[in-house]
């Protein structure tokens, strides 16, 4: 699914105002499979989807799932999506409509993020117990779920250090027992070091700019 000229567009000023702001290395990108897949990613703050969005390719296409109450509440958010795109919307449980959905994109090429914990977690540095979800997505046609590792979003500010690191490759088995004990096996395996800075904090109210 290759991505239309207007997100690449999108994308490209978004890399460039983050990296205005933070201080972002990335590790592993060779490592992502070419054709359709899942990203498992933990998840710390508002700024995670912007900042896989900006940083893995292009193409294939990155589409996220999100809560249709807390996507669509604000008029600027829907404005954002509606340039950006890319949003599977939907509301707990709709488990039949994100399937179908989330079909849909990986038979079209694309890919899907996930935050498998299903909420932002609470520190950095670790991972809280996953959904079954993602290993339910997986068994739809044999998909296979790539690990992603984020570091210095839960708290933000000016010159923040933050670390994306792609991980391992899990083939899933059809044993969505096994394979999400895998999957969390491999999403601890890519997180990125964290040491907590000392010194200046500029701009922490970057933290809760979009909750």
């Amino acid at each position: 699914m290759r991505a239309p000229l207007r997100f690449r567009a999108v994308r490209a000023v978004l890399r460039l105002l983050l990296r205005g702001v933070f201080r972002v290395r990335v590790e592993g990108l060779d490592g992502l499979p070419a054709g359709p897949h899942l990203l498992a990613c933990n998840h710390l703050s508002w700024v995670d989807p912007f900042l896989l969005l900006a940083w893995l390719p292009a193409s294939p296409r990155v589409h996220f799932i999100g809560r249709r109450s807390a996507i669509y509440n604000r008029r600027w958010k829907r404005w954002v999506l509606d340039v950006i795109g890319g949003v599977i919307p939907v509301e707990s449980g709709e488990i039949e409509h994100l399937t179908a959905a989330v079909r849909g994109v990986l038979e079209r090429g694309g890919v899907v993020a996930i935050f498998p914990e299903g909420a932002v977690g609470p520190a950095e540095g670790g991972l809280m117990r996953l959904r079954h979800g993602v290993a339910h997505f997986a068994a739809v046609g044999g998909t296979p779920v790539v690990a992603v590792g984020l570091a210095g979003t839960h708290e933000l500010w000016r010159g923040k250090a933050i670390a994306i690191r792609v991980g391992g490759t899990i083939q899933p088995t059809g044993a969505a027992a096994a394979d999400l004990a895998a999957i969390e096996a491999t999403m601890r395996a890519a997180l990125p070091p964290y040491r907590e800075p000392t010194g200046a904090r500029p701009w922490p109210w970057l933290t809760t700019l979009l909750r």
